[in-house]
């Protein structure tokens, strides 16, 4: 908290307010918000219940400014940051801008780059990519008007990165469904009665539900590589108190969530991509299992089914017309022993 609030005590515009959820602590938060309270123009507003995703909302509700920046608590805005994302709203027609995000780790107040990763966004790997082409080419197809976004929903509803336009973002700002929570923004009224459904709990993928939102509504919405945050590394991300082997079970089924979060509501999210995406993912996972012995596939077998019942069942729910909580299911997964 410490290194955004000094960050943004020196950005060359100070044309803000800087608005903090906050859920009561026994660290030093408070009284971190607190002195720089004196420095900045700044609101405080207290979470009481919830997770990530309510703290957003909460935000929503209680912003008041024409442009809305998210930021990390761990993030740290360049200088121009601010003066960068008012510029980006000058054009016309834009309703979401995201920044780059670099990955540091801080000692003694000295900021040093992680060695071999220039961004936790535009990671590019051709590896990757080559490995996994089929899924890429039958299963992973943007839907109609997505076709040159860096980031993208695929007809399966899977949030997937166009890699050549990744090389173009490197200098260019291009069209993309936002990027990462860390350094982030949209317009006030191109949000305004909008919050973000309680089927979170991380909160994975939020932000390109929040761009197609915004795409729908007939926003363009842009990823600039110009404005920039560093984002320290400690080990920690957006549920800290969670352990590692039930934040990734709950990643994992969050992102696979997204298809049935949209299903009804983007008419070009396809059951049949999704089926054929599901089959051939289960094929690579039992041919590692098989020939490499990769035992860590079969909890990735598991979660994934899991995930994908979860929303099966959220669908006939939703209808039915009878109301269903994923939300407690997804809290099922934090319950279990490891």
């Amino acid at each position: 908290m410490k290194y955004v609030l000094e960050a943004l005590t020196n950005q060359t515009s100070q044309d803000f307010e800087v608005l903090t959820i906050v859920k009561p602590s026994k660290d030093a938060t408070e009284e971190i918000i607190k002195t720089y309270s004196k420095k900045l123009k700044m609101k405080v507003i207290k979470q009481t219940k919830g997770y990530v995703i309510d703290a957003y909302n909460l935000g929503l509700k209680n912003t008041q400014g024409k442009i809305i920046i998210i930021l990390d608590d761990d993030a740290i805005p360049f200088p121009d940051l601010v003066a960068a994302y008012i510029m980006a709203y000058k054009t016309p027609g834009i309703g979401g801008v995201a920044g780059d995000v670099i990955p540091v780790s801080v000692s003694e107040n000295r900021i040093q780059k992680v060695e071999n990763t220039q961004s936790e966004i535009l990671k590019v790997n051709k590896k990757l990519y080559s490995e996994n082409a089929l899924i890429q080419k039958l299963s992973n197809r943007p839907i109609t008007g997505l076709e040159d976004y860096l980031l993208f929903l695929s007809k399966a509803g899977f949030v997937s990165i166009n890699f050549g336009v990744a090389n173009r973002a490197l200098n260019q700002t291009v069209n993309s469904l936002l990027a990462k929570g860390a350094n982030m923004s949209f317009l006030s009224e191109a949000v305004e009665g909008f919050s973000f459904p309680d089927s979170w709990i991380l909160g994975f993928t939020f932000e390109q539900y929040l761009g197609w939102y915004l795409w729908k509504k007939g926003y363009r919405v842009l990823f600039d590589p110009t404005i920039k945050v560093y984002h320290i590394h400690h080990g920690q991300s957006l549920s800290r108190n969670i352990r590692d082997a039930k934040k990734q079970a709950l990643l994992y089924t969050e992102d696979r969530l997204l298809f049935y979060r949209l299903y009804g509501s983007e008419p070009e999210l396809s059951l049949t991509y999704r089926l054929v995406l599901l089959a051939i993912e289960t094929l690579i996972d039992i041919k590692s299992i098989c020939l490499k012995k990769d035992v860590a596939r079969i909890n990735k077998i598991r979660n994934k089914f899991y995930a994908e019942l979860l929303g099966l069942k959220w669908l006939v729910y939703k209808k039915s017309g009878t109301y269903y909580s994923a939300r407690a299911e997804l809290q099922k997964i934090l319950k279990q022993t490891d």
